[in-house]
């Protein structure tokens, strides 16, 4: 396959994939003030006000309202809840830190996979006999 046939074929695969994803991104998010800094995969955001979508089924963006930043996270849709009229985001507190563990809107619950570090603290805790804390945001359906 020639180099120009390959450049169509990536142009066309990208075009597929953004029009899937902001057609999915019309999916219901949540916005939340989370006063302390928090860990999601491998980034740590620090306190403040955040949105959060879904790009894709699997696909999470959180972004600061507040600055400019933003990242994507994988997540697994984690069954139903009976809050069908609100939102909330839960955290483990492990220590001093604080993961995001899932998000609730709607009735719907999404689970955000642990990262190496909050397994690894985890195992630690069990080792001296306490378990992660867990600590309820609330939140807004946008």
């Amino acid at each position: 396959m020639n180099r120009k046939m390959r450049s169509v074929i990536a142009t066309f695969a990208l075009v597929m994939v953004a029009g899937a994803a902001s057609a999915y991104a019309q999916e219901t998010g949540v916005k939340a003030h989370i006063p302390f800094a928090f860990a999601v995969s491998s980034s740590t955001l620090p306190a403040g006000d955040y949105s959060l979508s879904p790009l894709a089924p699997n696909i999470w963006e959180i972004r600061n309202e507040e600055g400019s930043q933003a990242i994507l996270t994988q997540a697994r849709r984690d069954g139903t809840n009976e809050a069908v009229t609100s939102a909330g985001l839960v955290f483990k507190r492990c220590g001093e830190r604080y993961f995001l563990s899932k998000v609730r809107a709607l009735g719907e619950t999404t689970a955000i996979p642990a990262s190496k570090e909050e397994r690894a603290l985890e195992r630690e805790m069990a080792r001296n006999g306490s378990q992660p804390e867990t600590l309820y945001v609330l939140a807004s359906v946008r």
